[in-house]
């Protein structure tokens, strides 16, 4: 029976305090990110460095507290032999308004690839689009009923990689947004 990658080691249980969510999120065109490093970090490989084409930068989408997320799923199956993971980052925009309708316009023009870093509420920064690119897989909003319903955006972003999301360096953020 072959190992393709054999066990070299287990895990301990982590000290350090947890919490859900994300923080920020920073969405770019797929073109836009000339090329990436992944090299060693803290407890194994990460990205150390993004080089964007050009004057192009990531750009931050704000949203209130509490209301975003990102889920990574693996899709195995062993009939076929394949195993890939989705990345699906779900994105919520609190007031429907035209500058909002219009980068949704943006994002979904022409279905296009997207590069998506996104700060947890750990601190931690990760890459999801990384080798095929996020698209924009589902948009739902409106006004709500009662004045205390949400009024807005919810927007999907999917992406499915042959690797799970990498963290990413927090040093080389500043340089890219």
């Amino acid at each position: 029976m072959a190992i393709c990658n054999a066990l070299t080691t287990g895990l301990n249980k982590s000290c350090d305090t947890n919490a859900g969510g994300l923080n920020k999120i920073f969405i770019t065109d797929y073109e836009n990110v000339s090329s990436y490093t992944v090299g060693a970090g803290t407890g194994g490989d990460w990205i150390t460095g993004i080089t964007m084409a050009g004057p192009a930068l990531f750009y931050e989408f704000q949203t209130n507290k509490n209301v975003c997320n990102f889920v990574e799923t693996v899709a195995i199956d062993l009939t076929a032999g394949t195993t890939f993971f989705n990345q699906i980052v779900t994105v919520v925009l609190s007031r429907r308004e035209t500058i909002k309708r219009n980068a949704i316009e943006e994002l979904t023009d022409g279905q296009k690839q997207l590069c998506i870093i996104v700060l947890d509420s750990n601190g931690l920064y990760w890459f999801s689009g990384l080798d095929e690119g996020s698209y924009v897989s589902g948009i739902e909003g409106g006004s709500g009923t009662a004045k205390a319903d949400a009024n807005g955006y919810t927007i999907t972003l999917t992406a499915m990689e042959a690797i799970q999301m990498y963290q990413v360096d927090p040093t080389i953020i500043a340089a890219i947004v």
